[in-house]
């Protein structure tokens, strides 16, 4: 007998959630049945998106700042009369990242303000509002592969690899309350809907002056899907961990990169 992923009756907030991966992720959510909040930076990306999924709220969000988080989450808990999902996928890398002589005080804090102190400001905000309600929940946190396999730049793959033990700190932590904290971790993944990866299985691979460089190219061509996902795909995988199917799943760190580390 098969089994299907149902989420009716959750609310669900995804952080970075205006574009791209977050996105993906959000649709996903809402596809199962949660009741889904819209938050990004950009207060237009979160109106535009949330009008576009039929989101239940939108709710722009700098993650950096611990209070507006808090405030954010007491709200969809008054309003929507609960939160029983998180799902921390604001990320920032492109401006930030670089040869390590290179990277400024600045870049590294901006990077690490967004990429981990984010996160740990949802996942004690969502703690606090999880436990106090009593019914469990879930904390979803998107680290990266290059938690476990560097080579993007330091300040970024760095990051990463904080958010995976921080995710499992938490599972050890709050498990005992019944709620789990689990990190998928999405490897090559196309996030410019309407255009064609310039990278995949049918096109000569360039080793040299490709705007994407070199060290992405050939991750491209070790991945045996042969191809980059889809934001959608990381949002399968995140709405598993969010589901009664997820139930005894805990501390995980799921890759979803089409095959890519087990090379």
């Amino acid at each position: 007998m098969g089994m299907e992923i149902d989420l009716q009756g959750k609310v669900a907030l995804v952080t970075g959630s205006g574009q791209g991966i977050g996105r993906g992720i959000a649709g996903v959510l809402g596809a199962c049945g949660a009741t889904v909040v819209v938050s990004d930076v950009n207060a237009e990306t979160t109106e535009a998106t949330a009008r576009e999924l039929g989101a239940a709220l939108a709710l722009p969000l700098d993650v950096t700042d611990r209070d507006a988080f808090n405030a954010a989450i007491d709200r969809i808990a008054a309003e929507l009369g609960a939160l029983d999902i998180l799902v921390n996928n604001a990320g920032v890398y492109r401006e930030y990242g670089g040869p390590v002589e290179t990277i400024t005080p600045e870049m590294w804090r901006t990077l690490w303000a967004v990429n981990v102190d984010g996160v740990f400001h949802g996942c004690q905000a969502a703690a606090r509002v999880m436990r106090a309600a009593g019914n469990g929940g879930r904390i979803v946190n998107i680290a990266s592969t290059q938690a476990v396999s560097p080579g993007v730049g330091v300040t970024y793959d760095a990051s990463k690899a904080a958010v995976l033990q921080l995710t499992r700190t938490l599972a050890l932590e709050l498990g005992p309350h019944g709620i789990t904290a689990n990190a998928v971790a999405p490897g090559a993944t196309w996030v410019n809907p309407g255009e064609p990866p310039p990278i995949d299985a049918s096109a000569p691979i360039p080793r040299s002056g490709h705007p994407l460089g070199d060290a992405v190219a050939s991750r491209i061509a070790r991945i045996p899907a042969g191809r980059w996902a889809r934001p959608e795909e990381i949002g399968n995988a995140v709405a598993f961990l969010c589901s009664p199917l997820a139930d005894y799943v805990n501390g995980v760190y799921l890759n979803v990169d089409g095959g890519w580390l087990a090379e």
